[in-house]
């Protein structure tokens, strides 16, 4: 079988995983498809063909990430792509009302993942001198104000974390960026079943596209392109990058709202 490369997506089951897994396969990499979600990463893979793989894989549990990378170690001989993708909204609430077990459990899925996904990518990578890492954070790690504490703090030290660990890894022949969505229709977004839940994600989605300058939600598949991208030689020379694709929301107010006065052409001089 010819393929390109060994690319593992850490929750590539659906949503932006699942368009990452998509994007890989279709450039001609076998992709390993790491999900909780076994029925639907079963079917993923089984729709895609040979080129791809599911496993079992709770972001959660180290002894996972570790059985993945030697999968892909084993069967292929090699991994040179990883998505760190795995994400929940988190608990939300003020901060005095928060129980620390529900903190712990939203940092271990949001951050820890991360951390359990590159440890042990790098050992595998790092013997043939060569690699990629993508993680996925947030535009909400850059700016407060648009999600939950625990997440806006995770995803905020994903992207730090990104940029330590890509000076260490670089040495070794491994290139570690992150990516930064803006407000993309996922199942966080469209997943959900309790009623109250979605009336808040379609405010969300209404204040979003009010406040952005391309006035929608984005798509998966529009990450995913960004991801591929960083994970491919055409980006060869970018390291702890944090790639935002947000629709243009951190750039500002859209021109649209801008008050009529900055809109229209005053001339400086008479």
């Amino acid at each position: 079988m010819f393929f390109k490369e060994i690319s593992l997506a850490a929750s590539g089951a659906s949503g932006i995983g699942e368009a990452c897994v998509r994007a890989f396969v279709a450039r001609g990499d076998i992709a390993l498809i790491g999900d909780i979600q076994d029925a639907k990463a079963s079917a993923l893979a089984q729709e895609l063909g040979a080129m791809a793989l599911a496993l079992h894989l709770d972001v959660r549990e180290e002894r996972d990430f570790e059985h993945a990378c030697h999968i892909a170690q084993e069967r292929y001989g090699r991994l040179d792509v990883l998505v760190n993708n795995a994400a929940i909204v988190g608990t939300l609430g003020p901060i005095a009302a928060l129980p620390v077990e529900e903190w712990d459990y939203s940092q271990n899925v949001i951050l820890r993942s991360v951390f359990l996904g590159m440890k042990h990518a790098a050992r595998v990578m790092t013997p043939r001198q060569s690699g990629n890492i993508v993680n996925i954070a947030s535009a909400a790690g850059l700016v407060t104000g648009y999600s939950p504490h625990i997440y806006a703090a995770c995803k905020a030290a994903v992207i730090q974390l990104t940029k330590s660990v890509s000076l260490e890894l670089v040495e070794q022949g491994i290139r570690v960026n992150v990516v930064c969505p803006g407000n993309v229709e996922t199942p966080i977004h469209t997943g959900v079943t309790d009623e109250r839940w979605k009336a808040r994600m379609a405010k969300i989605r209404e204040m979003h596209v009010d406040e952005q300058a391309i006035a929608r939600m984005g798509q998966p598949e529009e990450v995913a392109n960004a991801v591929a991208w960083l994970a491919s030689e055409a980006s060869s020379y970018v390291n702890g990058h944090a790639l935002v694709v947000d629709g243009g929301m951190l750039a500002g107010r859209p021109w649209r709202q801008q008050p009529p006065f900055m809109r229209e052409f005053h001339p400086t001089r008479k």
